[in-house]
């Protein structure tokens, strides 16, 4: 698409509203060259905000933000949002350290109704703020705008079995339907919503959970978008606003693209050289596909499962080589954890490939299904540590205090990447009880830090006589950094590096520890019942007389941003842990 002259487009709901209706088209397609021309340079996602730009005008042009309360669910696709409230000069810091939020975020306007980067909890909130709305005698709207792929979340049906409830609310629910979560939509939902006569068996369902129910078979022609928002204002009813667009519209090689553009690095805005939803070179995620790819030609028994995010966990090819054994269930955590825990309890030995900061939705499964039944599943839980520029609650900082309470449950987290390949293959022989296996999101070092050898779950990667810094695989790099800076203080410290959290290898720690001696614990990830909440405990019951002093993030959310970047701001750079352990340990201060 070449790229045409976009500064002309209202940048406030207000502007847009004094247009005539004959003129948001243009306005669509200028802002269509904005975005490509933008996020193009800075990375970003580009398919699903190319979906919704006319949507969005839409809403704008007939309801009054911020007012009218307009959910984006995911928040992703809030761009067109973000162009219409004012924030135009911000896109130039998308994907910056504090720049601009990928996602919908109250701290940038009060056009934000939340925050929202994650998916399926629009219609729960958006029923909860229109009764708060109702109580308060207001006779503003509350709009729901969640995707076809969402709508799958089991809090979204839930939330959908009770939005209707209350009969005169001032509830629109737009559903935004292009057969497309991150990869193409899946199950019973997207039957619904193909074919020639979509709309009858859509209007069908919904009605009879009953809502109000008009669509528009053209999204992206703005005129008839506004007078179905309008009859949807006007019908006095939970209406359903059903909408058919295109993801990566204006995109011509979207088309053709797996995730149609979903996200992607920075790119060329013409031919589309460089796209990339997944950060630059080989990661333990792509490790674990090669190793998985060599174990399922070989052993009928490994399925994989993964809840609409193949390409976090590099499983393209796999979708290839093993159609039918390589599943996407769509976004539906917690249904991809109870199917494995079926697929187990015949015989199969079942892999689920997810995010850890999705995995959080399947807590319940992960601890009732798998854990109480004790069943042989594995999770390859990409993104453990920090996550990048995605939302804060993307990081994967919370995994480790509520997996180590689960009875039964295994945690590992490679030392490397030689050592990821072999666990996976010890484990995929004859899994026993569920175990999680977490890798962090980030390129493979290409001469990856020396971690001794791996001996009861742990490797002593260098010895010293002051004390041991303990850390996982993601902060090994950190510790080799603090072990130097330790040494200019006169201080000779041992690297353990851990690949079992659970079971804690505890018999070979303690073997290695001394009364008087001083440990330094090391994770990317909260401090709260954390990695050296575990190495605590051991020290604590084994009643040995040793200083700890634990690094790891306080009690906090941490900002979007590279791992240098996150480190840093949750003070638990290399530098910054030395001025910490100085201030706490006097005979550490420089002469």
């Amino acid at each position: 698409m070449e790229i045409i002259d976009y500064i002309d487009f209202a940048g406030s709901p207000a502007e847009l509203k004094k247009l005539p209706i004959e003129a948001l088209d243009g306005q669509a397609e200028k802002i269509r060259c904005f975005l490509i021309d933008k996020i193009s340079a800075t990375g970003g996602h580009i398919g699903a905000n190319l979906s919704v730009i006319e949507l969005t005008l839409a809403i704008h042009f007939v309801f009054n933000s911020p007012f009218d309360k307009i959910i984006f669910d995911t928040g992703h696709q809030g761009y067109t949002h973000k162009l219409l409230t004012g924030r135009r000069a911000a896109f130039d810091s998308l994907n910056t350290y504090k720049g601009m939020s990928r996602f919908i975020a109250r701290e940038e306007s009060e056009h934000d109704t939340i925050d929202a980067s994650h998916a399926g909890t629009s219609i729960s909130l958006a029923t909860g703020i229109s009764a708060a709305l109702k109580t308060k005698g207001s006779s503003d709207f509350t709009v729901s705008v969640i995707g076809d792929g969402s709508l799958v979340e089991g809090m979204a049906f839930e939330a959908l079995n009770f939005g209707s409830v209350d009969k005169d609310a001032k509830l629109i629910l737009v559903v935004n339907d292009n057969e497309m979560a991150i990869a193409p939509s899946v199950g019973g939902v997207r039957q619904l919503t193909i074919g020639d006569n979509w709309q009858e068996k859509s209007q069908h369902f919904f009605e009879s959970l009953g809502y109000g129910y008009f669509s528009v078979a053209n999204g992206h022609c703005t005129k008839s978008l506004v007078q179905a928002l309008k009859n949807a204002k006007t019908l006095g009813r939970p209406t359903v606003v059903h909408i058919k667009t295109l993801k990566g519209k204006g995109l011509d090689y979207a088309g053709s693209h797996p995730y149609k553009m979903h996200f992607s690095m920075p790119f060329n805005p013409i031919t589309g050289e460089g796209a990339s939803p997944t950060v630059a070179g080989k990661t333990f995620a792509v490790v674990f596909a090669e190793k998985l790819a060599a174990l399922m030609a070989s052993d009928p028994d490994i399925h994989v499962i993964t809840p609409a995010t193949p390409y976090a966990s590099s499983l393209d090819g796999l979708f290839a080589l093993f159609p039918g054994r390589v599943i996407d269930v769509g976004m539906a955590e917690q249904h991809a954890v109870g199917m494995a825990c079926g697929m187990a309890l015949e015989g199969l030995k079942p892999v689920v490939c997810m995010q850890t900061t999705f995995m959080q939705r399947a807590f319940d499964q992960l601890l009732h299904d798998a854990c109480y039944m004790n069943l042989p599943i594995t999770v390859l839980g990409v993104r453990a540590g920090f996550a990048g520029y995605d939302g804060s609650t993307h990081h994967g900082i919370y995994d480790i205090p509520y997996l180590k309470s689960f009875p039964n449950m295994q945690v590992e987290y490679p030392i490397n990447s030689i050592e990821a390949q072999r666990l996976l293959e010890r484990r995929l022989v004859s899994p026993v009880g569920p175990m999680v296996i977490l890798h962090p999101y980030e390129p493979l070092s290409t001469s990856e830090p020396d971690t001794g050898v791996l001996s009861k779950g742990m490797s002593i990667a260098a010895k010293g006589k002051n004390g041991f810094i303990i850390c996982l695989g993601n902060t090994l790099a950190k510790a080799w950094e603090l072990k130097s800076l330790l040494a200019n203080l006169g201080k000779t410290f041992g690297i353990i590096c851990v690949q079992s959290i659970k079971p804690f290898p505890v018999n070979g720690i303690l073997d290695l520890l001394v009364s008087g001696m001083d440990i330094i614990t090391l994770e990317e990830s909260v401090l709260a019942g954390g990695f050296g909440s575990v190495l605590l405990e051991t020290i604590s019951d084994s009643d040995i007389n040793l200083r700890v002093f634990r690094s790891g993030v306080e009690d906090s959310f941490i900002r979007p941003g590279s791992k240098q970047e996150c480190s840093d701001e949750a003070g638990i750079t290399a530098k910054q842990i030395v001025v910490k352990i100085q201030r706490r340990w006097m005979e550490y201060q420089e002469e």
